[in-house]
């Protein structure tokens, strides 16, 4: 019976063995565990057991064996012979599940980030726009402000021109009115020292006729005596 099977085993081997020629990777599909022997006979010494969905390397293929490398941690090492038919280079559903279910794992974690992110960026966005609303109140502020400033510049300039002018009228009115009162004290001072010239000249003239009629009446009381 153990030689029926054998044979079996080798006629699948040859069946399929082309199949793994340019494979990189495999799977033992057994549900029970076969040997990994030196050589591609099952008089070769076994090296171990494989177990069902262990993966290997395969290297090289010939009538119905293949040379293989284990792929276990802690076994990657370990090569040897093994039948062909033994081999599968589908994905095993159990591997695939467990890949499936690291995966989504993986993609929950991502998801949590990402929606870890999300949130953050939405209060970071309603902090965003409370800001933006407070600075566009504060520039509606700030060019009201303006607005106001430039009316009332507007009318302090018109002051301050309206200031200046009075100002210049007023300097001018003050130094018309200068030169007047110089120009009168002048006037005076010239009216004062002709009625002075005037008096005296008056009084010479009197004196001088006092002396010559008193000299007139000496010589005429002289002339009658």
């Amino acid at each position: 019976m153990n030689r029926l099977a054998v044979v079996v085993f080798l006629i699948l081997g040859i069946c399929l063995g082309s199949e793994f020629c340019n494979a990189e990777k495999a799977y033992v599909v057994n549900p029970s565990k076969i040997t990994l022997r030196e050589g591609p006979s099952v008089k070769e010494k076994i090296v171990t057991m494989l177990s069902q969905d262990e993966p290997v390397e395969v290297l090289a293929s010939q009538e119905g064996w293949s040379h293989v490398r284990l792929l276990t941690p802690n076994r990657e090492k370990t090569e040897g012979w093994v039948v062909s038919g033994f081999l599968a280079n589908r994905v095993p559903w159990k591997a695939q599940a467990a890949s499936l279910k690291e995966e989504n794992a993986l993609f929950k974690e991502k998801l949590d980030k990402i929606e870890s992110q999300w949130r953050a960026l939405s209060g970071e966005r309603e902090e965003m726009r409370g800001k933006l609303e407070k600075n566009a109140k504060t520039l509606d502020e700030i060019q009201n402000s303006y607005q106001t400033l430039k009316k009332e510049a507007k009318g302090f300039l018109k002051l301050k021109q309206a200031y200046e002018t009075a100002k210049e009228k007023m300097e001018a009115a003050q130094a018309i009115a200068e030169k007047l009162a110089k120009e009168n004290s002048a006037l005076e001072s010239s009216q004062r020292n002709k009625w002075f010239l005037t008096g005296a000249a008056v009084l010479l003239v009197g004196l001088i006729l006092g002396l010559v009629i008193g000299r007139k009446e000496k010589k005429l009381k002289s002339s009658y005596y």
